[in-house]
């Protein structure tokens, strides 16, 4: 009897790679009107919970600088997010939400839902629970 673990590994790493890129593409369409994507949404999440700085979103995210930026940079252009001087350490800026970006993430979390809604329909809330532990069990070891 050979060993199949590997081979099914694989065809579950192409699966999770697959509905990323469906949910992405859905979750942009979705945000296109609101001159966001996921990627803006993602950070803001983020910020609202408590991560107040681009080094800090950089590592969380596993992403380069130069595109946590322009994340930034659009968010403020938006009026979606302040910059602030960190009084502790001049080379840091602190990242807020505005309450107007408060605002759009609610909004923005209303079009996430429905992309989810509609991307996990066949799943059961028993399923996808179960789903989340496997792969929060998977990230663990990793330091994620």
């Amino acid at each position: 009897m050979s060993d199949d673990s590997g081979q099914v590994s694989i065809e579950v790493g192409l699966l999770l790679h697959q509905v990323y890129t469906l949910a992405t593409h859905r979750l942009n369409d979705a945000l296109r009107p609101m001159d966001l994507a996921s990627r803006h949404v993602t950070v803001m999440f983020l910020i609202r919970d408590g991560v107040q700085t681009q080094r800090d979103l950089v590592a969380r995210l596993n992403t380069d600088k130069t595109g946590m930026v322009r994340v930034i940079d659009d968010l403020e252009r938006l009026g979606y997010v302040t910059r602030t001087p960190s009084t502790l350490d001049r080379r840091v800026t602190i990242l807020a939400l505005t309450s107007d970006g408060e605002d759009a993430l609610r909004t923005a979390q209303q079009h996430t839902k429905r992309v989810s809604a509609e991307l996990f329909h066949a799943v059961s809330p028993h399923e996808l629970g179960t789903l989340k532990s496997i792969l929060e069990r998977t990230l663990a070891p990793m330091g994620e």
